[in-house]
């Protein structure tokens, strides 16, 4: 009996240093979502959001400005079109648990300005980002 229970654990650990490497870290997800942003990748860069994102444009603002994976495709999509030069430079980044926050650089639109993004990720997808101008 005692070797079967050896046996099961042994036989069992390599699985769950497979899941546990497959899982995307914080870091990678929010860039990819950079990387999409700025290829106007609209599709990808959407994908990268949970089904029930929320942004939140003002760190401060009770309500999200954009809810839902389908409403962050469109107001993003119809930026895409609308500034077909937009471009976020990445200026800055910290790493804490689930959170990352950028500091970024904006271009290609009526006027410049730099931003601090934070977002938190979740089972390798954003769930919710806050922006501070």
């Amino acid at each position: 009996m005692f070797q079967k229970i050896i046996l099961v654990v042994l036989f069992a650990l390599p699985f769950s240093w497979v899941s546990m490497a497959q899982e995307v870290s914080p870091l990678a997800v929010v860039q990819a979502q950079l990387d999409t942003y700025n290829n106007h990748d609209i599709e990808g860069f959407s994908t990268l959001f949970a089904e029930n994102a929320e942004i939140f444009m003002n760190i401060g603002d009770a309500e999200p400005s954009m809810k839902g994976r389908a409403q962050i495709k469109e107001r993003y999509g119809k930026m895409f079109e609308e500034n077909p030069q937009n471009k976020s430079t990445l200026m800055g980044r910290m790493v804490q648990g689930n959170f990352v926050f950028d500091h970024e650089w904006i271009t290609g639109r009526d006027n410049e300005f730099k931003i601090m993004a934070i977002y938190e990720v979740q089972n390798g997808l954003i769930v919710r980002a806050w922006f501070v101008r």
